[in-house]
């Protein structure tokens, strides 16, 4: 007997492992009975991709490594030297389901491709939810159509359970265009990119919903791509108002959308000084209640732990400690009496609680760390009554390139660069920004300006993450 073409040499049926998706996949889905044909391709590749360029003095070819963040995040563009065959068919008629598995030098799975799919069914996903423990190594999910809610919806089911970083759902469109639900749970997800799929300004409200500070999603994702879409002002409203409180999205994507100035300015007023709301104050102070409640009942438990040590070590002293006995004279003769040499001195544990509760603070601030929050006090400035926030400084690129953009946009970006770097904050804040193809001067002299700060701020940015040296400007084309 033969199960998918898989024997033994006693001619037993063997079962693949899991940690062998090649084999357990397409096995897994015959026993199942699933109409469909799995043809899943292993691919090799290298830990780093080299760039060949040639020295001015040498003349020589050279190679030098390019990081991978410089590789991951224009997405907008196909990769062309990935060649993906024709769909298989069943002699059935049934489409058959390309799948590619990538494999680092090391020969662990780093990246699953769909290519070229009509329709994967939810069964694919739920299989890949089961043995998604069997591939730590995992990082990467890539889906060019074919899937529909059901799938989303197992993907998010898996995610918690994963080290999956990034998702490319490029040029998949889903009627219930349910993406949001990928950020709903804890997860390691840190860069998801939408670009061609039809998202209007409802979708990216629910996608903005979950942005918001102190939710998961606020605290990992740091790249999103909604380039190609047909976003409009709204919708850069409801994003503007999720990067008021978000401090660890550093990409956004909004090229090629419906863009005005409008939408532009709400984007850009969260990255300037702006006073906070009486909802976002009350937040901020009910979030800091909460940690120094959760400071308190720790420094508790420690100090309750510390006087259990204590006590058993002083226990543990007296059953040691030997009575010193001096001989005394009696009526009977020679007797014993212990000495007081061998009773502690209680002077010396008078300020013994002190100590505790300084050792329990210690002790409690290196689990739970110092108390981080968009609206603290180092994040605000009072006046006149009112507090401001000093703005997001953490979105260093910003795509807003083929939009309805006008000089407006330029003097606003120029506003906010000014002040970013007049404030001096860590992180700088934007650093590239991508506006080409809107309807603005070719040449003028806020452009010029904002390309002297944007290299200004590259300059630092670079000395910071040790990244390679690379010169940045924002290039604006009239059309």
């Amino acid at each position: 007997m033969e199960i998918a073409g898989i024997t033994e040499d006693d001619g037993k049926p063997k079962t693949p492992s899991p940690a062998n998706l090649e084999e357990f996949l397409p096995w897994a889905c015959k026993q199942l009975q699933l109409k469909f044909h799995i043809t899943v391709t292993k691919i090799m590749q290298t830990d780093y991709v080299s760039v060949v360029g040639v020295s001015d003095r040498s003349k020589k070819k050279v190679k030098s490594k390019v990081s991978k963040i410089e590789l991951t995040l224009d997405v907008d563009k196909d990769d062309k030297s990935f060649i993906v065959p024709a769909p298989v068919t069943m002699d059935s008629g049934s489409p058959g389901i390309l799948i590619f598995t990538l494999y680092d030098s090391s020969d662990n799975l780093v990246q699953l491709r769909f290519e070229k799919n009509r329709h994967i069914p939810r069964l694919i996903f739920k299989l890949l939810g089961l043995i998604i423990k069997f591939h730590t190594s995992l990082s990467s999910i890539t889906i060019k159509s074919g899937i529909d809610q059901y799938g989303i919806y197992e993907i998010s089911k898996f995610l918690p359970l994963s080290n999956i970083t990034d998702i490319c759902l490029d040029n998949t469109f889903l009627r219930e265009c349910n993406y949001h639900i990928l950020l709903d749970q804890l997860n390691f997800l840190r860069h998801l990119s939408l670009a061609r799929c039809s998202i209007n300004d409802s979708v990216v409200g629910e996608i903005a919903s979950t942005l918001s500070y102190p939710l998961p999603a606020s605290r990992m994702l740091s790249i999103l791509n909604l380039s190609s879409n047909n976003i409009t002002d709204l919708g850069a409203k409801y994003l503007a108002e999720a990067l008021r409180s978000n401090r660890q999205l550093a990409y956004l994507n909004l090229s090629n959308n419906r863009l005005t100035d409008q939408g532009s300015g709400y984007l850009l007023d969260t990255l300037l000084m702006f006073p906070l709301s009486f909802a976002e104050l009350l937040s901020s102070r009910s979030r800091h209640m909460t940690y120094l409640k959760e400071k308190n009942e720790l420094i508790i438990q420690k100090v309750q732990e510390l006087r259990a040590g204590d006590f058993e070590r002083r226990a543990s002293r007296r059953k040691n400690v030997r009575p010193v006995t001096t001989p005394i004279k009696g009526k009977k003769g020679l007797e014993k009496e212990p000495s007081l040499k061998s009773v502690p001195d209680s002077k010396s544990y008078g300020n013994v609680e002190v100590v505790f509760i300084e050792r329990a603070t210690l002790m409690a601030e290196a689990v739970l760390g110092e108390f981080r929050d968009p609206f603290d006090k180092e994040s605000t400035i009072s006046a006149d009554g009112i507090v401001y926030s000093q703005g997001n400084n953490t979105l260093s690129y910003l795509g807003m390139a083929y939009n309805n953009l006008s000089f407006v946009t330029i003097s606003k970006l120029l506003k906010v660069l000014t002040y970013q770097k007049e404030t001096g904050r860590k992180p700088r804040g934007l650093v590239n920004v991508s506006i080409e193809g809107n309807l603005m001067p070719k040449n003028c002299r806020e452009l010029r300006l904002i390309d002297e700060l944007l290299d200004m701020g590259l300059m630092v940015h670079s000395r910071r993450y040790s990244l390679p040296k690379k010169r940045h400007q924002s290039k604006v084309i009239s059309r």
